[in-house]
Parts: structure tokens; C-alpha cells; sequence
């Protein structure tokens, strides 16, 4: 059984066929080419899709369903992206569309649902039943798996930590409220802290510049830079302190972290773990591992396959 993967980005599509057993045979990527509209993008992913297929020497039959994760507000049952801002789109019947150019039945689901049924199934995830997923990044997003299955709540989106109020009267967010956790949390949110506080007179061996990201005040930190270490644990913080919260509420079995900053490793996992095991005190009374997640950048081509197999094994 072969399966096609697909995750759509605001800036890179990457695709893979996948095996029924989670294995990537083939995998690639194109930019995503976004201002260009919806139907040039459609048509990048059919041709990526072809190209696979041709270069594993298998035919469009061979792939009996595919899965797509959108950075958005999906319609699950309708396959209609209703808003995904990086990529321009509001209400855009994407399901319908790929399934049409493609020739096969198509799952669509937020690309952080996605990214949590990847490391279920093949990732940091395997042998937990359940789990709370959060991704750092320009935001934060993050997935709730209860009994192995992606939970989407009343409104359609399931967890979203990123938009739990943290600092009444905090920074705005795009959402339009304030002090939401990526405000005070993302990779976004530490680089403008540092700025701040450079401006407030704080010294720090790393130069502020324009290419200023996460990855280098993660790095200073490591090395040993008291301001970035101040920026990393404040984030810290503000995360630990709502997974924490987040645990209380919904007893997750696991949490795992992923997103480019989890790469610099335990400089930012280590405070992450102590102020959730701050903010749980005693009623941790069962270990709540907080892991970081293992399939970096496949995690979306291989949750995407894992989103069409259900799809499949569902269909009659």
C-alpha cells in the first residue's frame, strides 16, 4: 500500500509516498509560491505528486489516498480551508479541488493536527495513548490526541495554546487579543523580547541585527549569555506554566514539543520541563514526560500519509 503525504506551507510544499507502515520511499519539496494564487499552488502539488510517483516508478493507482496539512482553520468534514493566512485563502474548497487534479480521495486537516499524527504514529509519540502537542515557531500551534485520534472540540479547531490568555493586557496579537502565549512564547516572541530589552539598557554579547532569529539567542544562551538566558527562560515560562495548566484540565499522557527551536535542544527543554513540574507541584502525582519530537521536518508528510490511510481504511 502506498500513500501520498502532503504538507502545505505558507512558503515550502513538501510531499512524500509513504508505506502503510509509516516508512517515507520517496520525498521532495518545491516553493510554495503563495501570491500566485491558489490554482498555481494546486498545480505545484499535482506536479510534486507526479514527479514522485514517476521517479518510484508507480503509477496514480498505485496511491490509494492522500492527506494534506494547511497552516489554517480547516472545515474537516468539508475539505474547505476557511482561513490560512500565509497562503491567502479564505473559504477555498481545497479537498474538492485536489481530489479532482489528483484522481484520489484527499484528507485535509491544520497542519499542526498533522504534525501530532506523525509523531503518534512513527515519532516521539509511539507507545502514548494520548497526547498534548505544541509547535514553536513564528506562533505556536498544537494538537490534542486523545484514544490515538485527533480532537477537534466544538469550533472545529481542538486545541489552541497559542491563543490561551496569558498576561492580561499584554502584547496584541493578530488574533486581536492580547498577551495570548505566542505573544510571550514563539520564536517571534523572543526575539522581540530581546529587543526590548536591549533597548532598556541590558547588555548582551549578541549583536542585534535584521536576520535576528530564535536559533541565535537560543545559541548565546547555551554559550552562556546572561540576557539571552534571561529572554529563553522567560519563555519558558509563559509555555511550562500553560502546559501545565493544559495538563491539569486534560491528563495527557505525554507532552511533546516541536518546532525549530526544540532543535537547539536542552537550553530550551530543560526550563520548559521545570516550570511544568513548578506549575504542576503536587498534583503530579504520575510522571508527565515533556519530549522533544523526533521526525523534524517529515513529521507533516508522514501525518499527512497517516490522515489519508484513516481515510481509506474508513472509506467502503
Amino acid at each position: 500500500m502506498c500513500l501520498l503525504g502532503i504538507d502545505l506551507g505558507g512558503t515550502t510544499i513538501k510531499a512524500g509516498v509513504v508505506d502503510g507502515g509509516g516508512r517515507i520511499l520517496i520525498k521532495d519539496q518545491v516553493a510554495t509560491g503563495a501570491k500566485e494564487g491558489a490554482r498555481a499552488v494546486l498545480k505545484r502539488i499535482v506536479d510534486l505528486a507526479g514527479d514522485l510517483l514517476r521517479r518510484q516508478g508507480l503509477k496514480r493507482r498505485d496511491i490509494k489516498a492522500a492527506g494534506i496539512g494547511i497552516p489554517g482553520s480547516v472545515d474537516v468534514g468539508s475539505g474547505v480551508v476557511r482561513l490560512a493566512p500565509n497562503l491567502f485563502w479564505r473559504d477555498f474548497p481545497l479537498r474538492s479541488e485536489l481530489e479532482a487534479l489528483l484522481g484520489l480521495p484527499v484528507a485535509v486537516d491544520n497542519d499542526a493536527h498533522v504534525a501530532a499524527l506523525g509523531e503518534i504514529w512513527q515519532g516521539a509519540g509511539r507507545g502514548f495513548n494520548s497526547l498534548l502537542m505544541v509547535t514553536i515557531g513564528t506562533g505556536i500551534g498544537s494538537a490534542l490526541v486523545i484514544d490515538g485520534r485527533i480532537r477537534r472540540g466544538i469550533f472545529g479547531y481542538g486545541a489552541e495554546m497559542g491563543h490561551v490568555k496569558m498576561l492580561p493586557g499584554g502584547p496584541f496579537c493578530h488574533c486581536g487579543g492580547r498577551g495570548c502565549l505566542e505573544t510571550l512564547a514563539s520564536a517571534t516572541a523572543m526575539v522581540r523580547q530581546f529587543r526590548e530589552y536591549l533597548a532598556a539598557g541590558l547588555a548582551s554579547r549578541l549583536q542585534d541585527s535584521p536576520e535576528l532569529g530564535a536559533r541565535e539567542i537560543l545559541a548565546a544562551a547555551a554559550g552562556g549569555d546572561e540576557l539571552c538566558g534571561r529572554v529563553v527562560d522567560l519563555a519558558a515560562f509563559y509555555l511550562g506554566t500553560a502546559l501545565a495548566n493544559a495538563a491539569l484540565v486534560l491528563g495527557p499522557e505525554t507532552i511533546i514539543i516541536g518546532g525549530g527551536p526544540v532543535r537547539a535542544g536542552e537550553v530550551i527543554l530543560e526550563p520548559i520541563r521545570k516550570y511544568v513540574a513548578e506549575s504542576l507541584g503536587d498534583w503530579q502525582t504520575t510522571p508527565l514526560p515533556v519530549l522533544a519530537a523526533s521526525l523534524g521536518n517529515e513529521a507533516g508528510i508522514i501525518g499527512a500519509a497517516r490522515l489519508a490511510l484513516e481515510l481509506y481504511c474508513e472509506r467502503p
